[in-house]
C-alpha cells in the first residue's frame, strides 16, 4: 500500500487529474476531435465530458452525424490514454435529450400545481411565468419551451379546502370541497373556476388546480416513464454507439442538475415559493403515509394550520422528494448498472457559490426540486459529484464529501463555473480568470471534499468577433473556454500540482472533530428562508477559521453510529461533538436518543437558533432534552473558539504564529501516519508551528513535481509559507524523545548578496515576427498601445553582470504568466507567485533575457462588448524585474 501511494502520488491517474466538459458547438471532425484531444491530454486533462452546447443546432444532436463524431472521439480519447463520461443531455438539464424525450409523448412533460387563495366563489390562475429562466434571456426560453412560449393545457383540479382566513387551531376547521369547484374557462394562459356552495365572513376558498405545460421541453420528474423515455432516446442512441467503448474509455454517465421549471403567478400566495411538480402518484403517495386528506395536507404547506403544520409539511416534502428521486435517478441507476458504467452527477444546489445551504439561487424554492435531500439523492449514486460557481471557498465540496461518506464512499467531483462579476449578464463569465485564481479555488476545493476538478469547459471553438449575445456565441456561454486563454499553455503545471495534491489526501481520512446535522426534516417543514440555512454557513465559516475540521451527517448517520470512551463514530469517522444548526424537527426520535447517548458518554451536543420542537414519529414533548451548550443566536467567532477549545486534540498540533492562518487539511492513515496539507492563499507569510508529541518524523512530498524528500526528525517544525505557497507533509509521532531539535522550513529569499533593479531597456512585441519597440515595465502593456491584445508578449532586454555568482531572477508582477529565457535557453515556466527563476552561476559579461508573457483572453473576447468594465485587464509586467545574487 505505501509504494502505490507513493506512486500514484508521483504519477496520478486520471481519477485525481482535472477533467473537463468539452463543449461542442457543431459537430467536429475527427481531425479535429485528435487534434484537441491530444492537446486536452498534453495540458494533464484526465477525463473528458463531451457537452452539446446552445450553439449547436438542437437538431443536430443526436443525430447519425453527431453519434458517428461521438464514437471516432471516444476512440481517440481511449488512445491517448484518456477517460470519457457521458454528459446526458443538450445544454444542460438532464432529462430532455433535447427535447426528444416529451417529442410525441406530451403526457411526459412537466405537469405543475398552483393554487388561489381568496374569499370569493369564483377565482383564477393566471400570469405564469419562470423568472428563474428569463433571467437568462430569450434563448434559453426558446430551448427550454417550443417557440419561447410558456403554455398551458389540461386544467385539473386537484383539491380545494376552506378554511378560516387565519387562527385555524385544528384539522377540523378545515372543509375539503374538491368536488364542489369546477373550471369554468381555460386557455394556454390561464384558467378560471367557481366554487358551487357558501363562504362565509372570515373563511377564505383556496383552490389547487394542476396544468401541463404544453410547450414545455423538460419532463415531470415524478413519473418513472418520463426517464425510461429519456433513456431510450437519450443515453441508448449514445450507448449503442459507443459499443466496446465501455466501461473503459467510457466508465460513467454525468446527469446535471434536474430540475423542471420554477414557476410564479399573479394568485400565489403563501409559505411556498414555486409551483409544485404534480402527478397522481403524489396524492397516493401521501395517502399511504398518512391519514389526513390531500386537500388538507396542501394547505398546510401555504399556512399555519395548528399543532401538526411542521409535521405534515415535512411528510409531505419528504413523500415528494422521494418519489421524485425514485422515478428519476432510481431509474438511471438500474440503467448504469445494467450497462456496467458508474453513475454520477449533481443535482441543483441552492447554496452554490454561499456558505449558507440556500444562499446561491435565493430566488428558488428547493423543496419543489430534488435540491433538498442531497443524502438521498447521493444513495442512487456511484460516485458522488457537486456544482460550484466561482472562485471562492463554499459549501458544495464538505456537503458533497459528507453525503458521500454517508453512502459509503468518500469525497467527491467539483464542477467549476464561472459567471460574470463585472457585468449583470451571467453568461459572459470570466475570460479574466487568472490560473493562479483557478489554481488557488481547487487547492481550496481538495482541502474541503474534492477529489477530481471539473472545468466548465474547454471549448471547441472561441466564436464570433462583434455578437456580445450569450449562450449561442460560445465566446459568452459562461466563460472561460480554458484552452482559448492565452495561459493555456501553463496548465499542465496545475494539472500535475493539484493532481499530487489530491493524491496525496486519498489514502487517509479526515480528522473532524465535529459533526453537523444535516437537517433535512427542518429544512422540509421550515423552507428555505428558515434561520436552518444561514446558521449551517455561519458554523461552517467559523470552525474553519478556527482550523476545526467537521463533516456534515444525516440522521440515518446518527441512528447507524456507535459510541465509544465518549467518541462518535458515525460515516466511518471520529466526532467529539454534534452541532444542531437551528434544528426544529426531526424525522425519528431514534436521533434524540443517539445524542442523548452521546452525551451521557461525554460527547459534546451544541446548538444555535431556535430549538427542537417536533418530532415527526412521536408524540412526546422534547422539552426535556438539554444540549450542552446553545448559543442563541448566529454563532460567532468567539462562541466557537470557545467550543473548539474544548475538545481534545488527536494527532499532530498545527498552530499559527503569525496574525492568519493558512487553509489546511489533516488526516490519517491506518499505521499511525498523518498527512497535513497547508497552503496559504493571503497575500502575506503565515508562519505556522508543527508539533506532535515530543517529537515526530516528518517527510516533505513535494506537488510541484511528486519528488518525496527523505524523512527528518523533529522535535517541532515552523513553517513559514509565502504567498500562494503550499506543503504536503507526512508525518508521525517519534518512537524515541528527539532532543532539543527544530527546522524552519521557507521559500523565502535570506540575505541576499546584491539586488538588481531591471528597471530600464526593454522592448515588447505581441509576437515574434512583429517588430519590438519600447516600453515600460512599471505598467501592462494594456497601457501602452495594446489595451486590446489577449496573446503572449514578448519583453526582451540585456543585463550587464559584473559579479560571478548564483543569482536569481524575481519578477515582483506578472500578469499573468511567464515563461523565461536567458541567453537563448530557457530556464522556467510559471503561472502563479512567486515569479522567481535560479539562473544558477553566472559568469561577468553581458547576457540577454527573454520573458514570454501571457496575459488573460479578456481584453481581446470583452473588446467592443457591453462587458468590458470600465478598464482593460492587467497585462504583462507591472513591476520591474530583480536581479538577486545569492553568494560569490
Amino acid at each position: 500500500m505505501q509504494i502505490t501511494n507513493r506512486a500514484l502520488f508521483e504519477n496520478p491517474t486520471a481519477a485525481f487529474r482535472p477533467s473537463a466538459y468539452w463543449f461542442w458547438h457543431s459537430i467536429p471532425d475527427e481531425a479535429v476531435c485528435r487534434a484537441q484531444l491530444a492537446d486536452f491530454q498534453a495540458k494533464g486533462i484526465g477525463t473528458i465530458l463531451i457537452q452539446a452546447r446552445l450553439s449547436l443546432p438542437r437538431e443536430d444532436y443526436l443525430s447519425p452525424e453527431y453519434l458517428a463524431a461521438y464514437r471516432y472521439a471516444a476512440g481517440i480519447a481511449g488512445e491517448l490514454g484518456l477517460k470519457l463520461g457521458i454528459y446526458d443531455d443538450y445544454n444542460w438539464i438532464s432529462g430532455h435529450a433535447g427535447g426528444r424525450t416529451v417529442d410525441g409523448c406530451d403526457a411526459l412533460r412537466e405537469r405543475h400545481l398552483f393554487w388561489s387563495s381568496a374569499s370569493a366563489s369564483e377565482g383564477a390562475i393566471s400570469g405564469i411565468h419562470p423568472p428563474f429562466v428569463e433571467t437568462m434571456g430569450p434563448d434559453i426560453l426558446e430551448w427550454q419551451y417550443e417557440a419561447g412560449k410558456v403554455e398551458w393545457c389540461n386544467w385539473t383540479v386537484e383539491a380545494a379546502v376552506l378554511h378560516p382566513v387565519s387562527g385555524i387551531e385544528t384539522l377540523e376547521a378545515i372543509s375539503d370541497v374538491t368536488a364542489q369547484i369546477i373550471i369554468t374557462a381555460s386557455d394556454a394562459v390561464s384558467c378560471a373556476y367557481a366554487f358551487d356552495g357558501r363562504i362565509e365572513a372570515g373563511q377564505a376558498l383556496t383552490v389547487f388546480i394542476s396544468a401541463r405545460s404544453s410547450t414545455s421541453r423538460l419532463i415531470n420528474y415524478l413519473l418513472p416513464e418520463a426517464a425510461e423515455r429519456f433513456i431510450d432516446v437519450g443515453l441508448n442512441p449514445l450507448v449503442k454507439s459507443l459499443e466496446g467503448l465501455l466501461p473503459d474509455p467510457v466508465g460513467f454517465v454525468f446527469y446535471d442538475q434536474p430540475a423542471a421549471g420554477f414557476y410564479r403567478w399573479d394568485q400565489m400566495s403563501g409559505e411556498l415559493g414555486n409551483s409544485l411538480l404534480f402527478a397522481p402518484a403524489l396524492q397516493e403517495t401521501m395517502a399511504r403515509r398518512n391519514g389526513v386528506s390531500f386537500a388538507k395536507i396542501l394547505l398546510a404547506l401555504l399556512q399555519d394550520i395548528g399543532s401538526g403544520t411542521l409535521r405534515l409539511r415535512a411528510e409531505f416534502y419528504a413523500g415528494y422528494s422521494a418519489l421524485m428521486n425514485e422515478a428519476f435517478f432510481g431509474t438511471l441507476r438500474r440503467w448504469s448498472d445494467m450497462h456496467g458504467i458508474a453513475l454520477t452527477g449533481h443535482e441543483i444546489l441552492p447554496h452554490i457559490a454561499s456558505w449558507s445551504l440556500n444562499g446561491g439561487f435565493t430566488s428558488i424554492d428547493p423543496r419543489v426540486a430534488p435540491a433538498v435531500d442531497f443524502f438521498g439523492i447521493d444513495a442512487y449514486r456511484h460516485e458522488t459529484a457537486v456544482d460550484s460557481n466561482n472562485f471562492s471557498a463554499q459549501l458544495a465540496p464538505k456537503l458533497g464529501d459528507s453525503v458521500a461518506r454517508s453512502n459509503g464512499r468518500s469525497r467527491c467531483m467539483v464542477e467549476t463555473y464561472a459567471s460574470a462579476e463585472r457585468t449583470t449578464r451571467r453568461a459572459a463569465g470570466q475570460w479574466e480568470l487568472t490560473l493562479e485564481t483557478a489554481r488557488a479555488q481547487a487547492i481550496r476545493l481538495h482541502c474541503l471534499g474534492m477529489r477530481q476538478f471539473i472545468w466548465h469547459g474547454v471549448y471547441q471553438t472561441d466564436g464570433r468577433d462583434n455578437d456580445p449575445t450569450p449562450f449561442v456565441n460560445p465566446r459568452f456561454d459562461f466563460a472561460p473556454g480554458i484552452n482559448f486563454e492565452p495561459w493555456w499553455h501553463y496548465h499542465d503545471l496545475f494539472a500535475g500540482e493539484t493532481a499530487r495534491i489530491s493524491a496525496f489526501i486519498e489514502p487517509a481520512k479526515p480528522r473532524t472533530p465535529v459533526a453537523i446535522l444535516y437537517p433535512l426534516y427542518t429544512a422540509f417543514a421550515q423552507g428555505p428562508r428558515h434561520g436552518h440555512a444561514t446558521h449551517i454557513g455561519a458554523w461552517c465559516q467559523h470552525l474553519l477559521a478556527q482550523g476545526c475540521d467537521f463533516m456534515f451527517v444525516s440522521e440515518a448517520d446518527l441512528a447507524a453510529a456507535t459510541i465509544e470512551n465518549g467518541k462518535l463514530i458515525a460515516s466511518g469517522l471520529v466526532f467529539h461533538a454534534v452541532v444542531l444548526p437551528s434544528v426544529t424537527v426531526l424525522e425519528t426520535v431514534d436521533t434524540l436518543r443517539t445524542l442523548e447517548a452521546f452525551k451521557t458518554a461525554g460527547g459534546a451536543i451544541w446548538s444555535s437558533g431556535e430549538r427542537l420542537s417536533v418530532i415527526c414519529d412521536s408524540d412526546a414533548p422534547v422539552t426535556c432534552f438539554k444540549v450542552s451548550t446553545h448559543i442563541e443566536g448566529h454563532p460567532e467567532s468567539r462562541n466557537i473558539a470557545t467550543l473548539v477549545s474544548s475538545l481534545p486534540t488527536e494527532g499532530p498540533k498545527v498552530e499559527s504564529t503569525s496574525g492568519g492562518k493558512p487553509w489546511q487539511w489533516i488526516g490519517y492513515e491506518a499505521d499511525g501516519w498523518w498527512r497535513l496539507v497547508l497552503f496559504n492563499d493571503g497575500s502575506d507569510d503565515l508562519a505556522v508551528e508543527i508539533s506532535y508529541g515530543c517529537g515526530f518524523e516528518s517527510e516533505q512530498w513535494s506537488p510541484a513535481d511528486g519528488v518525496i524528500h527523505a524523512p527528518v526528525n523533529l522535535e517541532r517544525s515552523l513553517v513559514v509559507l509565502q504567498p500562494n505557497e503550499v506543503r504536503c507533509i507526512r508525518l508521525r509521532e517519534a518512537s524515541e524523545f528527539v532532543a532539543d531539535q527544530a527546522a524552519t522550513q521557507t521559500g523565502a529569499i535570506h540575505d541576499p548578496v546584491e539586488t538588481i533593479s531591471l528597471a530600464d531597456g526593454w522592448s515588447f512585441s505581441p509576437a515574434l515576427d512583429a517588430d519590438f519597440q519600447s516600453i515600460s515595465v512599471d505598467a501592462g502593456w494594456e497601457t501602452q498601445g495594446f489595451a486590446d491584445f489577449s496573446g503572449t508578449g514578448i519583453y526582451r532586454c540585456s543585463l550587464t553582470i559584473a559579479t560571478q555568482g548564483d543569482w536569481l531572477l524575481e519578477l515582483p508582477q506578472v500578469e499573468t504568466a511567464v515563461t523565461a529565457f536567458l541567453d537563448g535557453q530557457e530556464i522556467g515556466r510559471r503561472a502563479w507567485r512567486p515569479y522567481r527563476f535560479a539562473l544558477s552561476t553566472l559568469s561577468p559579461g553581458t547576457h540577454s533575457l527573454e520573458l514570454h508573457v501571457a496575459n488573460t483572453a479578456a481584453n481581446r473576447y470583452y473588446s467592443h462588448t457591453p462587458y468590458r468594465g470600465d478598464t482593460a485587464d492587467k497585462s504583462g509586467l507591472t513591476a520591474a524585474p530583480k536581479l538577486i545574487l545569492l553568494s560569490n
